[in-house]
């Protein structure tokens, strides 16, 4: 599939599971704190970004993997992303299947990243503003302006929790939930086929975004 379809086929996906993921980031809880310290987990993450876009070929698909890993665990909170993709069934889980798939999604999360981000030709980051958001958590408003001026919305939906700001969703085009997308596709394979079938799945495309890297 093109990169131009599987946009296409995400944004698609995002708008189907945007409206389920918002109901579930609403019932976290309150948050508080000064909002500052949430625009700064993002701007460290941009930061981390940029360094991979720069060093992409020096670093390699592994290198760009490994320097991310701990820079997703750092900005993202991995197990209540893990939670809300997994919808009603996460109730369902013990514990050890709970901390399978917060371990498969956060692979996962950071190998789109180091998939997505595999060059750089001039791209920056910058940071609109802040926002206040339901119950107390905050949008951090920013985008990635390209080489030729062209910048594209991302948001960064953020909850304060005992270590600290971190992202729980991420809204491309001021929009589009990534998180929506993997709840609605996530759920869909859940009741398809199980948690078992879920880890095989993503476990596949991490291995499919390695094998692409390694056909370039």
């Amino acid at each position: 599939m093109s990169r131009k379809a599987m946009r296409s086929d995400v944004v698609g996906r995002l708008r189907r599971g945007a409206a389920a993921a918002l109901i579930v980031l609403a019932t976290l809880g309150p948050a508080g704190g000064a909002e500052t310290a949430a625009r700064s987990v993002v701007e460290r993450f941009h930061r981390s970004l940029i360094d991979v876009m720069r060093r992409a070929s020096e670093l390699g698909y592994r290198g760009r993997l490994q320097t991310l890993a701990p820079e997703v665990s750092r900005a993202f909170h991995i197990p209540v992303m893990a939670r809300i993709v997994a919808g009603s069934h996460w109730k369902t889980f013990s514990r050890d299947q709970k901390s399978a798939l917060a371990r498969a999604f956060g692979r996962m999360t950071t190998a789109t990243y180091a998939h997505r981000f595999d060059g750089y030709s001039g791209e920056s980051f910058r940071i609109l503003g802040e926002m206040p958001s339901r119950r107390k958590s905050v949008v951090v408003k920013s985008e990635i302006v390209k080489s030729n001026g062209e910048a594209v919305a991302i948001d960064y939906l953020m909850r304060r929790f005992k270590r600290g700001w971190r992202v729980v969703d991420v809204q491309l085009k001021g929009a589009y939930s990534e998180l929506a997308t993997r709840r609605s596709e996530y759920s869909s394979i859940l009741r398809r086929g199980g948690l078992a079938t879920l880890l095989a799945t993503i476990d596949s495309k991490v291995a499919t975004y390695e094998a692409e890297a390694r056909g370039r």
